[in-house]
């Protein structure tokens, strides 16, 4: 999500929304769930309420853009697990087909074929909306790894109960969804980069 050196508007939006999340559970589980009694000198953050406006926002956007390249990496190595891998997009094989087509050059594998048309795409048509399906994909997957965290800190904090129990149940469910959602994300970003990808090369053979 973070590409040639700038943030867009929805990368930003995912960051900051990741970082605020996981800032207010770390101070929950940190002041609540560890008893660590809340600094007294923090009432005289008061007086720096203008700073907090410009510094708060950045930690967030910090904290998020350090979850997700965790996040990331975890679930590449979750998505191994049966259970857990992506469906791939219909038709995929026919599409790829036909992209192949179109390639100016025979020598790019198919590793290298979806990165090669994002290129075309985003040099081309900078107007592609596979930006947001990105941030969208960032999302789900930065809050699957953060409810299976939380799940996994409740039993080591909080008491083995039914409550607890039943907590913990329900987040490894939205978990399982958030990164089954990321998926979906992922497959109609893959989507809009091919089919825009084609877009450009029949209507640059009909101008021929």
């Amino acid at each position: 999500m973070f590409e040639k050196g700038k943030l867009s508007f929805w990368d930003l939006g995912t960051y900051l929304t990741v970082g605020c999340f996981a800032s207010f559970l770390a101070a929950f589980y940190i002041f609540y769930g560890l008893s660590i009694p809340f600094p007294s000198e923090a009432k005289n953050l008061k007086d720096f309420s203008v700073s907090l406006v410009i510094i708060v926002p950045v930690v967030f956007l910090l904290f998020g853009m350090f979850i997700e390249p965790i996040a990331n990496w975890l679930v590449k190595h979750i998505e191994k697990i049966r259970w857990f891998k992506p469906s791939e997009i219909r038709n995929r094989e026919s599409l790829l087909n036909t992209i192949k087509n179109h390639l100016p050059d025979d020598d790019i594998d198919s590793a290298n074929l979806y990165r090669y048309c994002k290129a075309v795409v985003e040099l081309k048509f900078q107007n592609s909306n596979h930006h947001i399906f990105l941030a969208r994909f960032g999302f789900y997957r930065s809050m699957s790894v953060l409810l299976v965290l939380i799940s996994i800190i409740n039993f080591f904090i909080f008491k083995c109960d039914a409550i607890n129990i039943t907590i913990n149940v329900l987040l490894a469910f939205f978990a399982y969804q958030f990164l089954k959602r990321s998926q979906v994300f992922k497959n109609h970003m893959e989507e809009v980069v091919y089919y825009n990808y084609l877009a450009l090369k029949l209507s640059k053979d009909e101008q021929k």
